[in-house]
């Protein structure tokens, strides 16, 4: 079967992933932000991956809207990863299968893949040898993924919390206007390279004058703060000195 596996990513986790996949299943794989932009919402595959950060207990705002839109008139085979920083609580799958269930599909496998969480505002980054311990076991998991995948195998995971983390994520998505009004950009640290409006995936920065603004259409992926070469994106003062994270293996360049 033909494999696309769409994939978002703010700081490098779910594009390990899919760059995994893409070589181990032969894939091709696909920014959800940029066929967001693009308006391209067909998928002529046979078999077809999701791959996203879990937020707040469920799918990211532009995965959801990605979901919608999306056309997928020869899929036999649907296969979703959640990375995350703590498996099994939240519903993203839940979400996705009532997504599919409108356009009459369903999810054949499903899991979590436990990384680093890049949500700065709850805790500080892990440590760095407990970051290498979740890449060694990530990568274990990956291959078996991979294998069963190939093989087009069914595959279930648990999900706890379901009813109350819909509430939360109900209530997160309610309030996008508000979720960038906390960040602000320390001017003596920003050297204006515009790294931070070119990865935001919705455009939500500009800079008029060189440092960044943002437009509240945030999606709360928190891009900007984890790939400031100079740390001088914070939101509010609870990230203030604690460590940023991006994937060893992805460039910032490559989340642009």
């Amino acid at each position: 079967m033909k494999t696309a596996i769409y994939y978002f990513s703010a700081t490098g986790n779910s594009l390990y992933a899919a760059k995994f996949l893409k070589e181990t299943l032969n894939a091709e794989i696909f920014s959800i932000p940029k066929m967001l932009r693009e308006n391209n919402f067909t998928a002529n595959a046979e078999k077809i991956g999701f791959i996203f950060p879990q937020h707040y207990f469920g799918l990211p705002m532009l995965v959801e809207e990605f979901v919608r839109k999306l056309e997928m008139p020869n899929v036999k085979y649907i296969f979703a990863i959640a990375t995350c920083g703590v498996p099994y609580w939240g519903r993203p799958f839940t979400d996705l299968n009532e997504l599919l269930a409108a356009k009459n599909l369903r999810q054949n496998a499903s899991w979590f893949l436990r990384l680093v969480s890049n949500y700065l505002p709850l805790r500080d980054t892990a440590a760095d040898w407990r970051i290498k311990i979740r890449y060694w076991f990530a990568e274990r998991k990956l291959k078996k993924i991979s294998a069963m995948v190939a093989q087009n195998e069914s595959h279930d995971t648990w999900e706890v919390g379901k009813s109350s983390g819909k509430k939360y994520h109900d209530d997160w998505e309610s309030r996008r206007a508000d979720l960038d009004k906390n960040f602000q950009c320390d001017v003596e640290k920003c050297v204006k390279c515009g790294l931070c409006e070119r990865v935001c995936p919705v455009k939500n920065i500009t800079r008029p004058q060189g440092f960044p603004q943002w437009q509240h259409n945030c999606v709360e992926c928190l891009a900007c703060i984890n790939v400031c070469p100079k740390c001088a994106i914070d939101l509010g003062d609870v990230t203030k000195g604690r460590k940023r994270y991006v994937h060893w293996q992805i460039k910032p360049s490559e989340l642009v």
